[in-house]
């Protein structure tokens, strides 16, 4: 069989869970004997938007659509037919038996429809809530609450908030890149700016800080986006869901229950048995890894309060992209390391070195994958008792935003290793990606058979 799988980011540049999944997965296709293509989005300073750029990866032929501007306005990002366009090329030159879409972002919701037109069946991973919620899929409020139901009324309002994490010298970058002599590297405003010394990329981050504006985005927007969604995923064949909190969350939205295959997560990350540290050497501070995007919504500042409050019972590592400056100042502690981005094949490593992986997200995740790679190194988890984390973890769950009960829990573990090992004893191994890529191909083959 041949695939298409088209995805918002891709490594090497980016290694979030979805990310990973995708190449896992696409690489256990190819293992399978399918041929798999990844289509994916990128940001070149130096290259002109909607270019189409082939590459390869671990075996894996690659393309790369330059999308330089992620933050427009609703209706701009929800459909975009200059990607469409791009997509009828690829089409046309993969000539592929299915798409599978892991998200539209940087894309436009008329791939399904363009796939269609060309005879193609589309099937689309429900990674997040981004087709109910313009705000990056996250349902959250800019107060930091969560929207257990999407009101299109205020929606207009949160996409203006989230347009601001792309500032004003961001933008201007973007723009001056154009003018970039034809000789010039690609990516010389990102490589320049890597170079500059720290205060300065921190002083510049801060200048880039842009306020939220009114009038940012259009009254209606919300509305308009929406209709364009849904007359978009009204053409994909069938629906995967990580957990059984998205596939009912979605349905509820208005997918049709019927076409939502739930297909829980596995992971490739090699199976370990090492024993805990903490268990170890019990004199130690209980050592806790966070693995992830360091912003505000996945409520890393909840977990270092947490850690604080026990005075030097715990001590967190955070290893991650580097936060706003801004919000790097909420996760400074004495007993907080802020350790920087992991390359993905340091993960098992990283948490064979600690004792708890800590998850303490505000936002209702949907299956993150770094719960599934804890527990291949048979490592228990604390995570919020949100979305699908309670699908996904094995540990302990807690209330999502309460630094008492996260202190409380932490305390706990630190002070009785025995609590520790118990905890490390019980946690159950993932699905392997074997198990995954069955189920996916049979719904492949679902797919084909109703298209």
């Amino acid at each position: 069989m041949k695939v298409l799988q088209v995805v918002h980011d891709f490594l090497p540049a980016s290694t979030a869970g979805v990310e990973v999944f995708v190449h896992d997965l696409s690489r256990a296709l190819l293992d399978r004997g399918d041929q798999v293509t990844v289509a994916h989005t990128v940001r070149g300073s130096g290259l002109p938007q909607y270019a189409l750029g082939r590459g390869e990866l671990d075996g894996l032929t690659t393309w790369q659509l330059v999308q330089n501007y992620p933050y427009r306005p609703m209706g701009e990002v929800a459909h975009d037919p200059q990607a469409e366009r791009r997509l009828d090329e690829l089409l046309d030159r993969e000539q592929p038996d299915l798409v599978h879409v892991h998200h539209l972002w940087g894309w436009s919701a008329g791939l399904p429809s363009r796939a269609l037109a060309a005879g193609i069946p589309t099937v689309m991973h429900l990674h997040d809530h981004w087709l109910a919620c313009p705000a990056g899929g996250q349902r959250m409020r800019p107060d930091g609450t969560v929207c257990e139901e999407i009101d299109l009324a205020t929606c207009d309002a949160c996409y203006a908030g989230f347009r601001s994490r792309e500032g004003p010298l961001e933008r201007l970058g973007l723009r001056a890149a154009r003018w970039l002599p034809g000789g010039a590297p690609p990516d010389l405003l990102h490589t320049t700016f890597a170079a500059l010394p720290e205060p300065a990329r921190r002083a510049l981050k801060r200048l880039n800080e842009r306020p939220r504006r009114e009038g940012d985005e259009r009254p209606g927007g919300a509305a308009r986006r929406e209709e364009i969604v849904r007359r978009g995923v009204a053409d994909v064949a069938r629906f995967l869901a990580p957990s059984r909190d998205m596939a009912a969350w979605m349905g509820r939205w208005g997918l049709r229950s019927d076409r939502i295959e739930v297909v829980p997560n596995g992971t490739s990350l090699p199976r370990g048995s090492v024993p805990c540290p903490g268990v170890e050497r019990p004199e130690r501070p209980l050592a806790l890894l966070f693995l992830g995007t360091p912003v505000p919504h996945k409520g890393l500042h909840v977990l270092v309060d947490a850690v604080e409050r026990l005075g030097g019972a715990a001590r967190l590592t955070i290893h991650g992209g580097d936060p706003s400056p801004s919000y790097r100042r909420r996760l400074g502690g004495e007993h907080v390391e802020l350790a920087g981005p992991l390359p993905h094949d340091e993960v098992a490593g990283a948490l064979d070195a600690a004792d708890v992986l800590c998850l303490p997200s505000l936002w209702p995740e949907n299956a993150p994958l770094v719960l599934l790679e804890a527990r291949a190194r048979r490592r228990p988890a604390l995570g919020s008792a949100i979305g699908g984390i309670p699908e996904s973890a094995e540990g302990r769950v807690l209330p999502p935003g309460q630094v008492d009960a996260w202190a409380g829990a932490i305390a706990d573990l630190a002070d009785d290793r025995g609590r520790l090992a118990r905890l490390a004893g019980a946690v159950r191994r993932p699905r392997t990606m074997a198990e995954v890529t069955d189920d996916v191909r049979s719904v492949y083959e679902s797919a084909r058979g109703i298209a």
